[in-house]
């Protein structure tokens, strides 16, 4: 029988929930500020009008990316089984878990159980293994795109006219930076270090919430731990994940210069960094509909038109979208068609 949750997890569940929701409601809020008095129908002209010769390298950009995450994942997992998943299936798996996302509203809570199920498949070792690779990506993944929109606070603040809390966000991240230095060095022995006791916490909670259909004890957590004592690993998945961070900007200016908008790369950073931070709290199906909100306010607050913002965003999520249910559904059919690919691999 499943014990009953502390009724201070159940208050740290429902915060987390309202906070969620506030954020979300804020969002649209901002959006109907914004959209209301727009006319529909110019901004759809713009839109068809774009200029291919841009937007075709900024559609490559969005795909090309995977390609970057599915290097980080298969470095990792060289790092902890000695072998790596074959690259085109890397990529396939990811667009596909990112379909999954963008239709399912808890593909979040399985995301990485469903990219281990299906690695597992084509590695032909325990499940509890390659989930733990998993969850070293996801983390890497969520720190390196966390420190990115931290620093793109400090950015933008000046730009919204509040320096002082640019500089109050610098001195928070230096901060924390300081801590989880002073973790790093507390312990010689590696495995009583804080910082990885603190991380594995989380890991193994991550993994037993899904006890009830994966019993592998703690062998992911042993994997996610023996990584993270990889120092070597840590600053290419950090440089893979910058540069994954890095397409997203370079594919929104393509698009604002295929519809003809001049916009200075701090603002893209900015916009597109808030953005991806608001669709990651609010926890939307690939954060639809908080990103755009969150990007365009962000771009009609740094002085851009609310033309110009709504059709760069709507254009560069439009992409987004098409891009990765185009080539992840398929990929997504023909991983289930695929014979096993209905086992649970465990």
């Amino acid at each position: 029988m499943t014990p009953t949750p502390p009724k201070s997890s159940a208050l740290k569940t429902w915060g987390l929930r309202l906070l969620k929701t506030g954020i979300t409601v804020l969002a649209l809020w901002l959006t109907w500020r914004l959209v209301s008095g727009i006319r529909w129908s110019d901004l759809a002209g713009r839109i068809e009008h774009a200029s291919w010769w841009f937007l075709t390298p900024g559609l490559l950009l969005m795909v090309g990316r995977y390609l970057l995450w599915d290097l980080r994942f298969r470095l990792a997992s060289q790092v902890a089984v000695h072998r790596s998943p074959r690259a085109r299936l890397g990529f396939t798996i990811l667009l596909a878990s990112a379909a999954l996302n963008l239709i399912t509203p808890s593909a979040r809570l399985i995301g990485g159980l469903v990219r281990a199920r299906y690695f597992t498949r084509d590695l032909s070792l325990p499940f509890g293994v390659v989930y733990g690779v998993v969850l070293y990506d996801q983390v890497a993944h969520h720190a390196v795109m966390t420190t990115c929109t931290w620093i793109a606070i400090i950015v933008a603040a000046p730009l919204f006219g509040h320096a002082w809390f640019g500089i109050a966000a610098a001195v928070a991240l230096a901060g924390v930076a300081a801590v989880i230095l002073v973790w790093i060095r507390r312990s010689p022995d590696f495995m009583a270090n804080p910082l990885v006791r603190f991380l594995a916490r989380g890991a193994e909670k991550t993994e037993s919430r899904m006890q009830s259909l994966y019993a592998h004890g703690h062998e992911a957590v042993g994997v996610f731990v023996r990584l993270l004592g990889h120092g070597r690993l840590h600053g290419r998945a950090a440089v893979l994940g910058l540069c994954f961070f890095v397409s997203n900007l370079v594919s929104q200016w393509f698009v604002f210069r295929a519809l003809g908008i001049e916009v200075p790369v701090l603002e893209i950073f900015a916009g597109v960094a808030l953005g991806n931070a608001a669709g990651m709290l609010t926890g939307t199906p690939g954060g639809l509909g908080t990103t755009e909100a969150a990007m365009v306010g962000s771009f009609v607050a740094m002085g851009m038109s609310r033309e110009d913002a709504l059709a760069g965003t709507l254009l560069y999520r439009g992409l987004h979208y098409v891009s990765i249910l185009g080539i992840g559904l398929p990929a997504l059919l023909l991983l289930e068609l695929k014979p096993g690919g209905r086992k649970s691999d465990g």
